[in-house]
């Protein structure tokens, strides 16, 4: 009995190790100051990971608890080994943002950055995601 259930054990932890995973990444509040309204918040990923990835979720919050919807989005198909992809709104008033993805796969190590450009494409402010 106790052979047939270390062997049930065993192959269990061995057939979920390559399990997918769930994991949030978020960056921010990252402000750009007066000089950024008219300009935009893009959050940018990059797969550093063995394993393509899916961003499930993504989503652009304001100072006030307020969702924004992207205007664009790159995010929005699997992301591959060493890919890149990105998704932005503009900004129309004077607040800090916020971005929050999650990612599902067996290999969730991303990096990114929450980025306020200027009306004239410079960056005036950037933080990178944490999990």
């Amino acid at each position: 009995m106790n052979v047939r259930l270390t062997l049930v054990t065993l192959a269990t932890v061995i057939g979920l190790s390559g399990a997918a995973q769930a994991d949030i990444f978020a960056a921010g509040p990252v402000y750009g100051g007066p000089g950024s309204v008219g300009g935009s918040i893009t959050c940018r990923i990059f797969n550093y990971g063995l394993s393509a990835v899916s961003i499930t979720a993504r989503q652009i919050f304001t100072n006030t608890n307020v969702s924004i919807v992207p205007a664009a989005d790159s995010c929005n198909v699997v992301l591959g080994v060493a890919k890149y992809c990105a998704f932005t709104a503009p900004i129309t008033g004077n607040l800090a943002y916020s971005c929050r993805i999650a990612v599902n796969g067996t290999d969730t190590r991303i990096s990114g950055v929450a980025e306020i450009q200027a009306p004239n494409f410079s960056i005036l402010n950037a933080l990178p995601l944490q999990k």
